[in-house]
């Protein structure tokens, strides 16, 4: 029994037989490290097979969480065979997993959303590394990015070697894995090794569930949840039919859903709450294959949603639903109002990859993303257009700028690292911090860089809710401007009016440029003011580049003027 007691706790007895047992003990942990990778993953899947059969995609969600709860429990063993080595640390390493071996677009878009870990990292850095108040000094900060292939399998090895070796103190802090089902599987096991975890790209009301009623105690989230989305998006609903005439009242709303977590979750929160609005909801047989999603989306999405007559389109899915806008750009359908998710409300992909046109994406919503920010003013304005794409293009290989949750995602890791500067690497310390902690946060240095105090940021984990942020917003809508507007609550909106009834298709075509459904003597300044300015001038204006050549001159002028006094045959603005 002493000789166990000195393998598990004591280190400071030495010797050949000191050092035998290190090693035996190191050989032990290797072992038990490969039995999980190869053994107790598919004891997960089996699992999850098990309660998976015949469930609906809402159960299947609840029931994979009692699944990796089940296997969790094994955890506690992985990790009390393996006590963290008590050595001076030199660097804090941040371990992570990332689905760069994936197909499709996954690989791009966890990168582009996982950005932040990356820029804060080198945030740090540049100041001389993160303060660790046991050294009394700050410490330069390194990570150890493992890659998954995005399935639940390879994703959970990587996060159990990932917790063996932060009790071997050769990492320090874990950064969430990418997506809400890659999440959901993962926290089990840190609320059995009691280690904090803070999650950018997740939405899940199991997960809100989970942590109001204190199932889980060591997971932060950073967005709001679907809960907290559909009462959002439906205030905005009921604030337009209480402006609209009443035939353009939203009365009818159809949905179209993928048939994952994300989509089935938001659907039926979504769904509920518009029903117990008084909306009409069209929803059945219209959900999708997540793996497969369509290529044509006429029937039944587009045809189900004409023949019903539906007001307002709500696309609960990822990229996969830019091709349901083109199909419906291409058959001239026009919905009063679209509802995008997730991968729409990046500028990247949805003018770049997607190629749509400022005026084509004009007046579409998104519902996802909230604590939302437009960057219409410092510190995040120049933060925006100036550090992020440098970023970007460091780690992700070209400049992008930021979606509506970008700052927020960064300031929740922020967090995470202040909690550390100020509490140190106890980790219930730093949970405890986390939960109960207001936190003032500058965007790695950049609010005081502007001139700008910091940025109040709050977590409300105990309410499974996302955080509080400044004066964030909530819902955002394209208003056919570089980055999306925020146009809920309306005292943290970014702009006059939100845009519904939708204009027709054909207006995109028209240089109503600051898309108010009229051309006039405001689209005349906005060409005016950047003249002869090229992407180099301080003063460009890619929406003022009429005819996209790359300068604003007499061309893109000419052209506003051609149309002055244009009215949009149909749609509007509806102001707060």
């Amino acid at each position: 029994m002493e000789f166990w007691l000195n393998l598990r706790g004591d280190r400071s007895w030495h010797g050949p037989l000191g050092l035998l047992a290190e090693e035996m003990r190191d050989l032990f942990g290797f072992c038990i490290i490969w039995l999980v990778e190869k053994c107790f993953i598919n004891l997960y899947k089996h699992l999850y097979d098990i309660f998976n059969c015949g469930k609906f995609e809402g159960e299947r969600m609840r029931e994979k969480v009692v699944a990796a709860i089940v296997l969790s429990m094994l955890v506690i063993v992985v990790l009390s065979v393996q006590p963290a080595r008590a050595h001076p640390l030199e660097k804090i390493i941040v371990g992570f997993s990332m689905p760069l071996n994936a197909g499709g677009p996954i690989p791009l878009t966890a990168m582009m959303h996982h950005l932040y870990y990356f820029m804060l990292i080198d945030d740090y850095n540049a100041t001389g590394g993160l303060y660790v108040p046991e050294y009394g000094k700050k410490l330069p900060v390194d990570y150890l990015m493992l890659v998954d292939d995005y399935t639940a399998e390879k994703t959970i090895a990587n996060y159990l070697i990932l917790l063996e070796m932060l009790q071997r103190g050769e990492i320090q802090l874990i950064f969430a894995p990418w997506s809400t089902a890659r999440n959901v599987e993962v926290i089990p096991f840190f609320e059995a090794a009691h280690v904090p975890l803070v999650g950018l790209t997740v939405g899940s009301n199991t997960i809100h569930n989970n942590l109001k009623n204190d199932v889980w105690n060591w997971f932060f989230v950073t967005l709001g949840q679907p809960c907290e989305d559909a009462e959002e998006l439906v205030e905005v609903i009921q604030h337009i039919n209480t402006k609209v005439n009443p035939s353009l009242r939203i009365d009818k709303v159809g949905f179209g859903y993928r048939d994952d977590e994300h989509g089935v979750e938001h659907m039926e929160a979504i769904r509920d709450k518009l029903l117990e609005a008084g909306i009409t909801v069209i929803w059945e047989d219209l959900d999708y294959d997540s793996e497969n999603p369509p290529t044509d989306w006429t029937d039944p999405w587009i045809n189900t949603f004409v023949n019903e007559d539906v007001d307002v389109v709500i696309m609960c899915g990822y990229a996969e639903v830019a091709g349901f806008i083109r199909q419906c750009i291409d058959k001239d359908i026009n919905f009063k109002g679209i509802v995008v998710g997730p991968a729409l409300e990046t500028p990247f992909f949805v003018y770049q990859v997607f190629g749509f046109t400022y005026g084509e994406f004009a007046g579409i919503m998104y519902y996802n993303g909230f604590p939302a920010n437009s960057y219409d003013k410092e510190p995040y304005w120049s933060w925006a257009r100036v550090k992020h794409p440098q970023v970007s293009t460091k780690h992700v290989g070209f400049p992008f700028l930021p979606f509506p949750a970008s700052a927020d995602f960064y300031m929740g890791v922020e967090a995470l690292f202040q909690a550390v500067e100020n509490v140190g690497l106890n980790y219930t310390a730093i949970r405890d911090a986390l939960e109960f902690w207001t936190f003032n946060l500058t965007l790695g240095g950049w609010t005081t860089s502007v001139g700008k105090p910091p940025i109040s940021y709050k977590f409300r984990q105990s309410e499974g809710k996302g955080p509080i942020v400044g004066d964030h917003g909530t819902i955002t809508q394209w208003q056919g401007e570089v980055m999306m507007d925020v146009i809920w609550p309306p005292q943290q909106a970014s702009t006059d009016w939100i845009i519904y009834p939708k204009f027709p298709w054909s207006w995109a075509q028209i240089p109503d440029l600051i898309r108010d459904g009229a051309v006039e003597i405001g689209d005349v300044a906005r060409v005016s003011y950047p003249y002869g300015a090229d992407p180099t001038d301080p003063r460009w204006d890619p929406v003022a580049d009429v005819n996209g050549d790359g300068v604003i001159e007499i061309a893109d002028v000419a052209e506003v003027c051609w149309y002055f006094g244009t009215i949009a045959p149909s749609g509007g603005v509806v102001s707060y």
